[in-house]
């Protein structure tokens, strides 16, 4: 079953187009790198189809639904960073998004979630004393406090240090292992082979490439034919 469906997906600003007729399928239980270097469209792919903004043109459905209204309660979002409330704790933000979905979830919950993250040790601290790295791993957590079956994550490790990159790519291949589906951008080649069973590649606005790890290699790996010539060996 399938997680995701794209159908010639569009943005248009103006004269720009930034993302450009994106057509994929992301099967369920899966994670799903998009890979681009910064300005590819990514993050505008992911704002559309989780309803921050709108298309101009094409369809897509999510778990196999067209409204996003009937499921936002079972998808997940990492957030901007700059949506967080400096004067609330990060279990106060875990609370507080949690009954926005529609689940009520106690203090032990909420804590549980942000050991998973790497963020209990500053749990009850005011989130406008984190640092970027803190209020990316607090935007992850508040994008699956709520246990959903479909998790988008935009730059998940960017602007962590490399030990909290660790941890996030192992929390995401557990979360997997939970049944959940994984969309993840990323401009970092080496974290997307590491972890995504499948990836898509982007540039400029368009799907450039698509396939497993294995494919895409296939395709990219020139094969060369060595002959050598040498001279009879003589017997003595």
């Amino acid at each position: 079953m399938t997680a995701i469906e794209i159908n010639d997906l569009t943005k248009v600003y103006g004269s720009k187009t930034v993302v450009n007729k994106v057509s994929l399928q992301v099967e369920r239980g899966e994670i799903y790198g998009f890979l681009g270097r910064n300005g590819a469209g990514k993050s505008t792919f992911i704002n559309m189809i989780t309803g921050i903004i709108r298309p101009t043109s094409g369809s897509f459905k999510l778990l196999n639904e067209e409204s996003l209204d009937k499921i936002k309660n079972r998808i997940g979002v990492l957030p901007d960073y700059s949506t967080l409330y400096d004067s609330m704790s990060a279990v106060d933000h875990l609370k507080y998004f949690s009954k926005i979905n529609g689940r009520k979830i106690s203090t032990p919950q909420c804590e549980n979630v942000l050991e998973r993250v790497g963020l209990i040790k500053d749990a009850n601290k005011k989130v406008g004393k984190y640092s970027f790295g803190m209020k990316k791993k607090l935007g992850i957590a508040q994008s699956i406090v709520h246990d959903p079956d479909l998790i988008f994550l935009d730059e998940p490790t960017s602007g962590v240090d490399a030990e909290s990159a660790l941890l996030l790519q192992s929390l995401i291949v557990s979360l997997q292992e939970e049944g959940k589906t994984i969309f993840m951008t990323s401009h970092n080649l080496n974290e997307i082979e590491k972890i995504c069973s499948k990836i898509a590649i982007m540039k400029k606005g368009s799907i450039f490439n698509e396939g497993t790890l294995i494919e895409l290699k296939k395709q990219y790996t020139s094969n060369i034919k060595v002959k050598f010539k040498h001279s009879v060996k003589e017997e003595n």
